[in-house]
């Protein structure tokens, strides 16, 4: 555990002090998340997803990589050797 004390400066303005940034990778200009949980401040980096990729961050599309990556495991794929192939299996 990494243990550094910090003084609040005006407007509530807190330094993070080198150390912490160092073991967590924050550089200047990153973004945190501050959390309140159990009367104790948590300091979290994040960042921030554009809209139009939110989609593969979710939980569906976790699951549907998961399952695809054991199918993979097991052998269960096809393969194609050109768009025709692919468009005929598709339309059957």
């Amino acid at each position: 555990m990494l243990e550094v004390v910090s003084k609040i400066a005006r407007n509530g303005q807190l330094t993070i002090p080198s150390r912490i940034r160092n073991v967590l990778h924050i550089k200047d200009g990153d973004l945190v998340r501050f959390d309140v949980k159990n009367a104790k401040l948590l300091i979290t980096p994040v960042s921030i997803v554009n809209k139009d990729q939110a989609y593969f961050f979710t939980k569906e599309w976790k699951e549907s990589v998961k399952k695809s990556e054991e199918s993979i495991k097991k052998g269960k794929y096809s393969v194609y050797h050109s768009a025709e192939e692919l468009r005929k299996d598709i339309e059957g």
